[in-house]
């Protein structure tokens, strides 16, 4: 399958293509904006993970197609794309699509028909195209692993997860989203997506599950530039998924990302464990209620006596949707027995939007306080919790960013 996003401000030319496309059991139409602005912003957006194709009119209203073809070329050299022409073009523009080796092309108000058979041509060439620039599978580089956890449900982690995974999309196209909490249909809302396959697929392959399996099994997200394993949509029988199975999921994956993070389920589940064994970095998610935080120590003490988990590999975050004014945040960690890492600030209109339409919020609304929260927990994995120099030396907390990872991050 083919993915093609098409960049055209004339509505019935565009319907003509759009019909074609959809004739074309091979392409499959995931994108299609008016201006240059927004195509360039699909582009950034569109997964990277399979052959894409790109149907441009040079005849842009922001900016010449010439202009936008050459940054698509600089960000994404594996894009196939196919220039549409109004048909009164002179010699140049004609010496300038040799010049770019753009072979196939759309010229005037051709019918649907004929489109198709130049698409069917193209297609062929845009999957060429894609394995001449295609990395390897294997990654260079040790990868790191993200778990996010809780000693109670209800509590935010799904959405920390999504969003996680999502803010270091951002910055880094390998990017895997696991789900350990076997929760039918919460990824299926919250990423508006579902996918042919998911994490029973690689659990029912038991000990014979490997890297080469599990790397066809994965899940690549229509828009978000990351691969993802859900729970399935109904329900199912997860008694089969233990630490043995968990910890081999991990250590697939562990060969085919370099960046994991993974969604966590029942606090003492033997996925659980084997998440939180092989992560690099555990996000504990907790509220300010007392109940809430009690369970968290208990957890914490586990993870910490059990588990053998460091005090830089725990980051303590602390949902603010449960406000207790009473509690103080030194009272907090003195209760946990254990730094903060950030505060989570509450706003329950936005974030719920935010699942209900199936796009993280850290890319709905990226200048929202927790998405900038979130987006700086994303960067900060990103750089794997290394000390980086600041930007601005004089930023406080309120700023967002301390002179160490180490110090609490929080929006008020």
């Amino acid at each position: 399958m083919i993915d093609v996003f098409l960049v055209h401000d004339d509505v019935e030319r565009a319907a003509t293509i759009r019909s074609a496309i959809k004739s074309n059991a091979d392409l499959n139409l995931v994108s299609e904006t008016q201006t240059g602005r927004e195509g360039l912003f699909a582009a950034a957006t569109m997964l990277t993970g399979h052959p894409r194709l790109l149907i441009v009119r040079l005849n842009l209203g922001d900016m010449t197609g010439f202009d936008f073809i050459n940054q698509i070329r600089q960000k994404a050299p594996d894009i196939y794309i196919i220039p549409a022409l109004e048909g009164t073009e002179g010699g140049q523009v004609w010496q300038n699509l040799l010049q770019l080796e753009l072979r196939d092309v759309l010229v005037g108000p051709i019918p649907a028909s004929e489109i198709s058979k130049i698409l069917a041509v193209a297609a062929p060439r845009a999957q060429e195209r894609f394995d001449q620039n295609r990395a390897p599978a294997g990654i260079q580089g040790e990868s790191f692993v993200i778990s996010v956890v809780a000693a109670r449900g209800g509590i935010g982690k799904s959405v920390v997860a999504t969003n996680l995974a999502a803010g270091i999309a951002k910055l880094n196209d390998s990017v895997t989203l696991l789900d350990f909490s076997l929760n039918s249909g919460d990824f299926a809302v919250m990423l508006d997506d579902v996918p042919r396959n998911n994490i029973m697929d690689a659990v029912q392959q038991g000990g014979a599950l490997d890297a080469e399996y599990l790397n066809n099994t994965l899940a690549p997200h229509p828009r978000l530039r990351f691969r993802y394993l859900a729970s399935p949509n109904q329900e199912f029988d997860g008694s089969g998924f233990d630490y043995n199975v968990g910890s081999a999921i991990m250590q697939a994956t562990r060969t085919l990302s370099q960046y994991i993070v993974v969604d966590t389920g029942i606090a003492m589940a033997g996925p659980t464990i084997a998440a939180v064994d092989t992560s690099d970095i555990v996000f504990l998610v907790t509220s300010r209620d007392v109940a809430r935080l009690l369970s968290a120590k208990n957890l914490i003490k586990f993870l910490k006596s059990d588990r053998q988990v460091t005090n830089q590999k725990l980051k303590v975050l602390v949902n603010e949707a449960e406000i207790g004014a009473e509690i103080s945040e030194n009272e907090i960690e003195s209760l946990l027995e254990h730094p903060v890492a950030a505060y989570l600030p509450c706003n329950a209109g936005p974030v719920t939007f935010s699942i209900n339409s199936g796009t993280p919020i850290v890319i709905a609304e990226p200048h929202h306080p927790i998405s900038v929260v979130l987006n700086k927990l994303a960067e900060l994995s990103f750089y794997r919790w290394q000390e980086k120099p600041l930007e601005d030396p004089k930023m406080t907390k309120k700023g967002l960013l301390a002179s160490k990872p180490s110090q609490k991050i929080s929006v008020r």
